[in-house]
């Protein structure tokens, strides 16, 4: 059993395995829509502003959501692993940096988060448990040799791409920890704007299909995904050197 799939079944319940494994059905079928699964087991990351959406407040948990729906609803989703679970990494991070005694002011650039695990757990912020349950999510999925490149054209795919099925029970897992962590936040007193919806029982048979309605707006779409994807790995390359696009 690969480690992220035993790292699930010791931490998830009956009914999130089974709705991993209906999510990886989902992102496996290019006639279904796994965007709209994703995005209605996840808090809302927006709000509209005279009339233009924008990320919700703090922008380091609640702007990765906005990647990993947009990662997680990609047309031929097992080309886009390894950006979908960064995202996933990045919204963790999120979390944990808003339990320090100094949350950041602005987004920041996203690293492995075992760092801040450990002096939270020595401050009694978050339990043992907890702790090790972060480090085991950090260890096997927030890794950054199989992050590197993660935004690269399908062609640079080898051996460090994860499966679709890590990726659905990756997310499961994110979810999970994401919703313990969105307490601790709130009983420090900051008030998130949104949280993470109540399990559905519809989730384990979401069929809903793509609507396209010309073959030129899925083109577009597609053309439009390439050029983002182009952008992050520029960004990426870039961090660290003081010159973010």
């Amino acid at each position: 059993m690969a480690k992220i799939e035993k790292l699930a079944f010791s931490l998830l319940n009956k009914k999130d395995l089974m709705l991993a494994e209906h999510l990886a059905h989902v992102f496996n079928d290019n006639k279904l829509d796994s965007g709209s699964l994703i995005q209605d087991m996840m808090p809302i990351y927006w709000e509209e502003v005279d009339g233009r959406l924008r990320n919700l407040w703090p922008g380091n948990i609640y702007r990765p959501l906005y990647y990993v729906h947009l990662r997680g609803k990609h047309y031929n989703f097992k080309d886009n692993t390894r950006a979908f679970l960064s995202a996933i990494s990045g919204h963790l991070e999120g979390c944990l940096l808003y339990l320090t005694p100094s949350p950041p002011t602005h987004r920041t650039e996203q690293r492995p988060f075992g760092r801040l695990v450990k002096p939270l757990k020595n401050a009694g912020i978050i339990s043992a448990e907890l702790a090790g349950q972060l480090w085991e999510f950090n260890e096997v999925i927030n890794v950054s040799s199989k992050h590197f490149g993660a935004y690269a054209p399908t062609r640079w795919l080898d051996q460090r791409t994860f499966s679709v099925k890590e990726a659905a029970f990756s997310f499961l897992l994110m979810r999970k920890l994401s919703m313990e962590l969105f307490v601790l936040i709130e009983t420090r007193g900051l008030i998130l704007p949104q949280n993470w919806p109540d399990f559905k029982d519809e989730w384990l048979s979401w069929s809903h299909e793509f609507n396209y309605e010309h073959k030129s707006t899925w083109l577009r779409r597609r053309y439009f995904e390439y050029i983002n994807n182009f952008c992050e790995l520029i960004r990426q390359f870039f961090k660290g050197k003081g010159k973010l696009l």
